[in-house]
């Protein structure tokens, strides 16, 4: 057997055993970690919303998707119409995200968000990461 041929024959086994093992790996996703913090809530429009804050850090260029979610209330009997979903253009830097939350169910001057203790659910979606927050914030 030549040189030549046997280079070759050791090339292309290197190759088929790289690309077995590549292919047995698994898949990370095409988008890099990510991160969420909850900076705080505003009571707006008289209490029938809250503005809900949240810093978003993610790579450049990545395209996230942002939920948040809101109760009040012992019970968390109050809470918000629904989560909101906003989607978020990452730019390498934390960035402030600002939801609205409206108040539900909502009756003028009875199921109003009050200054006081809310309980936020914050996550940034992402595959690998695992970005989910539950805190406790104060409404102004």
């Amino acid at each position: 057997m030549s040189v030549t041929r046997t280079l070759r024959t050791a090339a292309l086994a290197a190759f088929l055993a790289t690309a077995s093992l590549a292919a047995a790996a698994p898949q990370a996703s095409a988008l890099g970690e990510g991160s969420i913090s909850i900076v705080g809530g505003q009571i707006v429009e008289d209490g029938a919303a809250v503005d809900v804050t949240v810093s978003v850090s993610c790579p450049a260029g990545d395209v996230r998707a942002v939920l948040v979610d809101a109760i009040q209330g012992v019970t968390g009997s109050f809470g918000a119409a629904a989560p909101q979903v906003p989607m978020v253009t990452c730019t390498g830097s934390p960035q402030d995200v600002v939801v609205r939350l409206a108040a539900s169910p909502y009756v003028p001057g009875i199921s109003t968000w009050q200054p006081g203790t809310a309980y936020v659910t914050a996550w940034l979606s992402g595959g690998a990461t695992d970005n989910d927050l539950f805190e406790e914030i104060v409404l102004a």
